[in-house]
């Protein structure tokens, strides 16, 4: 616009100065002179508004304009060229135009595209040119340069670019979608019979880009019957336009093995077919991935087949479409019988009322627990039902699972969980009542002992001594049936013949129940051998003789009968603390008063008695459960009212010789000795009494209320051959830790354990512990001295 400007300027001055030195003609007027001004005036106007046109034009285009000086150099750049550049217009004047766009040529005077433009005055397009921002970024952009003349001659260049970022990022976005989806396009002219492909099916071809590929040559990567269908798919689109969806077998360049999905496609002018297009997609990966889906789901279907829990498959329609075995046996209806019906039609009227407004709420898309009862295959039982909706990929409900938990094992085990856990709070406080009692109980019958010899010579003495030891002996039994009950206490098992055992017993038994009842004992010819405490066993049988006796007060008869039985699973199935197999069975039959069905249901709980106060503890039939589970079987109760009742007691099976033992019932004389014993109780009065009674069977006996006071003793000069200790003692140190520290001092020492109540883990770490190294409180002065002499004397015996 300023060189015009120049330009009119100049041409007034020379008319103006023509006219001065006369050298226009004369005949031109001064009317003519302003004619010519005025032209010019209308052409400079013209000019001047199609330059500001054409100003507005650039400086509102969307495209970066600069121009360039014949070196390069920034003269003018429009606000779009500032805005992609990064910088305010004013700064971009005298800057090189190759700090601010890299056209990607190396920089040579014969290669610079501006200067090549400007020598030539060729217009020159190109893509692929990086855009230099002010902040170091880089955007791609496709340009444009056009020279610039004045009157002939080369004054510059003007550089044009437009930013092709977001075309580029959308080329590479498809290249990138086609690489990950490993699909490719391509097209086919009918009427050339050219092919093109796409970088990508090149790729799933394993063949090089540009790679000269012709209709023939593809098809030959294909398996031969896969050919046919792709001519068969061509021949459709070419012919009639039709459309094929084929899924086919090829192998690559490099030999690989494929499933390709392709599209085939026609473009149609006319009514004739003038392009084929398409896509060819690797989809090995998921013709694989489906192969391994219907394996899987044949698994899975064979795993819900096996598992025992009822599975139900209802879709949105309401028909039952899936079930699985086990909820074939929980209807007891074959599959065929509710698949494909409505699930109005598969349940009873009353069932599907009960349910209808819980599948209401499972088909909003809830997850549904309910827990129901009925009868299913005969038995009642009690469920839980999960209704589970299956969620399609847009929050619709597709249907839903039936999911059925049994519960009536649950139910059961739970309750014997509860009883269990009773019996381990009242075991936790039985145990330390009993310890203590214990300690007082062997107080009473040692000096009641010691008091029977000095006044065997007075029998009104003696009687009265010979009843409180009754007493005693009755506070012991109490103590251990609490222990029997609780399972605290420590069980010496053998390997026993019960027939053996019994008819030791039986006249105990008789004398025990009395003469109005009969005793018959049934014994079964070759018992099995079983495993359990003889003593525990016994006193087992004289509990329920003697609430058989009860259960008859006119008299009766008492049957005790044992057997071999093998045991079934569904038998075992009710008692889940055993396992089928091999049992020794002792049953104890009265035909007494029987049980009504309330009391049969408590009769193995603890403290449960029907008997008035004081004539019964309730832990009869509690000992027996406890004592049979200890021993890893279980015990039954059978009654009828006015029939009687049958306690049976199930003993596993024991392959192993009967032990040698001595009988439990017996009394023995009380041997002494001379050696030294020190005694370690902290109960000063069972203390005394303990010293007292070994002082009197000969033995030299030394005493120590505690842990720390025995290492004292141990750790002098006197001799001592047995450490007698109790096992639960105060003061940090208990008896199996003071053996061992009695052993590192003394080598040689015996040592022999007592307690009236210690847990198995406590005795537990003791190496080569026997039950003949632990004596229970109460003991008789009796069991002691005979206890103590068997320790001694065993090294001897060994030897």
């Amino acid at each position: 616009m300023n060189s015009l400007q120049g330009l009119l300027g100049g041409n007034l001055v020379s008319l103006a100065v023509g006219v001065a030195l006369g050298l226009v003609p004369a005949i031109i007027s001064l009317a003519l002179l302003g004619k010519l001004r005025s032209r010019l005036r209308r052409r400079h106007a013209q000019l001047t508004a199609a330059n500001r046109r054409n100003q507005s034009i650039v400086e509102g285009s969307g495209e970066g304009v600069l121009e360039l000086d014949n070196v390069g150099h920034v003269r003018y750049a429009n606000p779009a060229a500032a805005k992609m550049l990064g910088y305010e217009p004013e700064e971009l004047a005298g800057l090189d135009y190759r700090v601010l766009i890299n056209t990607q040529e190396d920089g040579d005077s014969r290669t610079d595209p501006v200067r090549r433009v400007r020598y030539t005055t060729d217009i020159m397009r190109g893509v692929g040119a990086l855009l230099r921002r002010k902040n170091g970024t880089f955007r791609p952009v496709e340009y444009k340069i056009l020279p610039v003349t004045e009157e002939g001659a080369s004054v510059g260049t003007v550089l044009v670019f437009r930013d092709i970022g977001e075309r580029v990022r959308l080329d590479n976005l498809l290249k990138d979608m086609q690489a990950t989806a490993k699909i490719g396009g391509w097209e086919y002219d009918v009427t050339s019979k050219q092919l093109h492909w796409t970088e990508a099916l090149y790729a799933i071809h394993d063949l090089p880009v540009g790679h000269l590929i012709d209709v023939e040559a593809h098809r030959a990567f294909f398996h031969p019957e896969d050919r046919l269908k792709m001519q068969s798919a061509e021949r459709m689109a070419i012919d009639a336009g039709l459309p094929s969806d084929l899924l086919l077998r090829m192998t690559s360049a490099r030999g690989r093995q494929l499933w390709v999905r392709s599209i085939v496609k026609a473009e149609r002018r006319g009514g004739n077919t003038v392009r084929l297009h398409g896509t060819i997609q690797d989809v090995t990966d998921l013709v694989s991935a489906e192969r391994k889906l219907r394996e899987t789901r044949d698994f899975f279907e064979l795993t819900l087949n096996a598992v025992p829990t009822p599975v139900t498959y209802v879709n949105s329609s309401m028909i039952v479409t899936y079930v699985n075995k086990a909820l074939e046996e929980w209807v007891a209806q074959p599959a065929d019988a509710v698949l494909g019906r409505p699930l109005r039609d598969s349940i009873s009227e009353e069932q599907f009322a009960e349910v209808e407004p819980l599948i209401r709420k499972v088909m909003a898309g809830e997850f549904v627990r309910v827990t129901q009862s009925g009868v299913r295959n005969g038995r009642h039982r009690e469920w839980q039902n999960h209704f589970v909706p299956q969620m399609g990929p847009n929050g619709e409900v597709l249907g839903f699972f039936s999911i059925v938990y049994d519960l009536t094992e649950q139910k059961r085990l739970e309750g014997r969980l509860m009883q269990a856990q009773k019996m381990e709070a009242i075991g936790q406080l039985t145990g330390g009542i009993a310890h203590d009692f214990n300690n007082l109980l062997g107080v009473v019958i040692g000096n009641l002992q010691l008091l029977d010899r000095s006044v065997a010579e007075t029998p009104t003495l003696a009687r009265k001594v010979h009843t409180a030891m009754r007493a005693a002996a009755r506070g012991a039994d109490l103590t251990r049936r609490l222990l029997a009950f609780a399972r605290r206490q420590i069980l010496e098992p053998a390997v026993l013949d019960l027939n053996r055992q019994l008819s030791g017993l039986s006249e105990l038994v008789q004398r025990t129940i009395g003469e109005s009842i009969e005793v018959r004992m049934i014994q079964a010819h070759d018992l099995w051998h079983t495993s359990a405490d003889p003593g525990q066993f016994e006193n087992a049988i004289l509990n329920l003789a003697i609430n058989a006796r009860d259960a008859m007060p006119q008299g009766g008869r008492l049957t005790v009968r044992t057997q071999n039985v093998t045991l079934d699973a569904k038998f075992c199935a009710e008692y889940p603390s055993i396992e089928p197999g091999d049992f020794v069975a002792i049953s104890v039959n009265d035909n007494g008063v029987g049980m009504e069905a309330e009391v049969l249901k408590r009769g193995f709980e603890p403290f449960f008695t029907t008997k008035e106060s004081g004539k019964g503890s309730g832990l009869g039939l509690a000992m027996v459960h406890s004592f049979a589970e200890q021993a890893g079987g279980i015990a039954t109760i059978e009654s009828t009212v006015g029939v009687g009742t049958t306690v049976t007691i199930f003993l596993p099976r024991s392959q192993e010789e009967q032990s040698a033992r001595e009988d439990t019932i017996v009394t023995r004389a009380a041997p002494g000795g001379t050696e030294t014993i020190l005694v370690v109780e902290d109960d000063a009065d069972l203390r005394d009494t303990v010293v007292t009674a070994l002082t009197q069977l000969g033995y030299r006996a030394l005493a120590a209320a505690n842990g720390a006071a025995a290492v004292r003793i141990l750790s002098g000069p006197e001799r001592i051959d047995l450490l007698f200790t109790d096992v639960m003692m105060p003061g940090g140190m208990l008896g199996p830790a003071l053996a061992k520290r009695a052993r590192e001092l003394r080598p040689d020492i015996d040592v022999l354990f007592t307690t009236g109540y210690a847990d198995n883990a406590v005795l537990a770490g003791t190496a080569g512990l026997t039950s003949s190294d632990v004596i229970h409180k109460p003991y008789r002065n009796e069991d002691l001295a005979m206890r103590i002499r068997h320790v001694l004397d065993r090294e001897a015996r060994v030897a």
